[in-house]
């Protein structure tokens, strides 16, 4: 091994010593060049990746978070705005896991975990804060759970109970919701949340819940008045009978005069009154004697008729008494009976339901059918794309009284309490959507070919600078040191005397053509002749080889002559 380094070494030192002083710096600068983005990479390679542990922390959280990795010495990044923290990469899920065995909560919010310490001697107000705080943090635990829900905060109001009736106040909350983004909750879903955290203290009640978003917008209704909740839940109900029937209306002529050809608009008017009445009916013909009672009684008597004045004029003097009847009879003849029939009964209770339905008004606009354009030969019609033109026409008259028999039929309108209907045939406007699709594909194309231009410019750079700049550099670094030798060698006779007599190749005497001192100028032109007409055979073999048989059959014909 260590003769195959030594072996390399004295190869490398023996080819450096070849080079020119500036091949020896250029090289030097590439193998700089190639050592810097080697170590690059590989420090790119070692260096500790950091992925996200969590994000979007208030600044409480972010803080606790970064206390606990403080203990652990564990190294984080945190972010511009502090709301995440980022650990080495293989550390994530192990710390996550610590993290949820230690009971540790980052949502700021603690639940009944409060209760989990807890000193001995707790006094009775610590124990009624501590279950309040319990009781709110559960509710924001569960608030969470609801899709879309970022963060949520809760506040409870828990009178003190009190022995007297008027002292008692109903308990209160307030909630704050912050949502993701893009995010906006339903009226049921706020109807839902009031509903929770009113279910989840006693005594309250769902218009006691005020609920506000994270700009401080009130979400809920919060309608007081039984009354104006009730009247509330009327007009909820008629609305959603109203878009049962248009859901009805349009699915059923939709599949005749097609999708979105059909627009319904249902009024429902519903009786809310509450009567309860009870009827009660009597079977007189099969009644039956249950029971019979009967008293008779007789009586003859006489009595004695009072005598004398009446009044104060008995008491005058010479007042005469006037004469009266010496007696007067009493003779009573009754007879009484009471008899008790058993008569057969019937007792109706009915109540009539409280929200009836008083009265339908609907309305349905239907579009009208496309058809294709034809001309007076029968040919269909071709706009300027090629594309055939439509042109609306009227549903009939019968149709358009099927469509109201159907439609009648579906809602089940009784023209005795009022209900009426009225069906309209008339054009939709059609939005232009071909040249919002075009602007759509032009966007595409533009883009596309901007992705298409943009790499191959990158390519043909890429490509230009191995070419233009790595590709020549390798070559002029590693050409052969002979023919960088032959480049600085004589070529011609004035340039050999002119290295022999100014002697500028020092070592190379030996290696160039000694010239003689007496040079014969005929030889030398015999020579360089008998060079340039070989040059000239070599160069073009079949042209000499004409050139000598045309010569040959010349001096052939020249001898015949003579």
């Amino acid at each position: 091994m260590q003769d195959f380094v030594r072996k390399v070494l004295r190869n490398f030192s023996d080819f450096y010593g070849t080079l020119s002083p500036a091949r020896r710096i250029g090289m030097i600068l590439l193998g700089s060049f190639i050592i810097i983005t080697m170590v690059s990479i590989i420090t790119w390679a070692l260096q500790t990746r950091y992925a996200t542990l969590y994000a979007d922390l208030n600044k409480e959280d972010a803080k606790q978070l970064g206390v606990l990795l403080e203990e652990k010495k564990i190294p984080y990044q945190t972010s511009e705005d502090g709301k995440t923290i980022k650990i080495p990469e293989e550390m994530v899920n192990r710390f996550r896991m610590q993290i949820a065995t230690m009971g540790v909560s980052f949502s700021g919010t603690v639940g009944y975990e409060v209760f989990d310490k807890q000193a001995f001697g707790t006094s009775n107000f610590v124990q009624r804060v501590n279950r309040q705080r319990a009781l709110e943090g559960e509710i924001t635990k569960s608030i969470r759970y609801i899709q879309g829900v970022k963060r949520a905060r809760v506040h409870l109001t828990i009178p003190e109970s009190s022995p007297f009736v008027s002292d008692k106040r109903p308990p209160s909350a307030s909630v704050i919701v912050e949502l993701e983004n893009g995010v906006a909750l339903t009226p049921a879903e706020i109807k839902g949340i009031g509903s929770l955290v009113s279910s989840s203290v006693e005594g309250m009640r769902s218009e006691h819940v005020v609920i506000l978003d994270g700009r401080g917008k009130k979400l809920s209704e919060n309608v007081g008045d039984a009354m104006t909740q009730e009247t509330a839940n009327k007009m909820a109900l008629e609305s959603k009978m109203g878009r049962e029937y248009e859901k009805q209306i349009e699915e059923i002529l939709g599949r005749v005069v097609g999708d979105g050809k059909v627009v319904a608009k249902v009024a429902v008017n519903m009786d809310f009154t509450e009567s309860v009445s009870t009827e009660t009916k009597y079977d007189a013909e099969n009644a039956a004697v249950l029971s019979e009672v009967q008293n008779t009684q007789r009586i003859n008597g006489t009595r004695p008729s009072p005598q004398g004045i009446p009044g104060a004029r008995s008491n005058l003097p010479g007042e005469e008494p006037q004469p009266g009847i010496p007696e007067t009879k009493n003779n009573v003849d009754k007879d009484m009976k009471t008899r008790n029939y058993n008569v057969p009964t019937k007792v109706t209770n009915s109540k009539t339901p409280t929200a009836g339905i008083k009265k339908i008004s609907a309305a349905v606009m239907i579009d009208g059918r496309r058809i294709t354009s034809v001309d007076s030969k029968g040919k269909v019609v071709l706009d300027d794309q090629g594309r055939a033109v439509m042109k609306v026409e009227k549903w009939s008259e019968a149709d358009l009284t099927n469509f109201s028999a159907i439609v009648a039929s579906t809602l089940g309108l009784n023209e005795k309490r009022g209900d009426s209907l009225v069906i309209k045939n008339m054009e939709f406007a059609q939005e232009d959507l071909l040249a919002t699709e075009a602007m759509l594909r032009e966007k595409e194309n533009r883009e596309l070919i901007k992705n298409i231009v943009k790499y191959l410019s990158i390519g043909l750079v890429i490509s230009l600078f191995f070419f233009i700049v790595v590709r020549p550099f390798i070559q002029w670094v590693t050409d052969n040191t002979v023919e960088s030798v032959e480049d600085f060698l004589p070529r011609t006779l004035e340039e050999l005397e002119k290295v022999q007599a100014n002697q500028k190749l020092p070592g190379l005497e030996e290696a160039l053509p000694q010239i003689e001192e007496r040079l014969n100028p005929e030889k030398i032109e015999g020579n360089m002749l008998r060079e340039k007409i070989v040059s000239l055979v070599e160069a073009n073999p079949s042209k000499a080889a004409q050139i000598i048989h045309e010569m040959i059959h010349s001096q052939e014909s020249d001898k015949q002559i003579a």
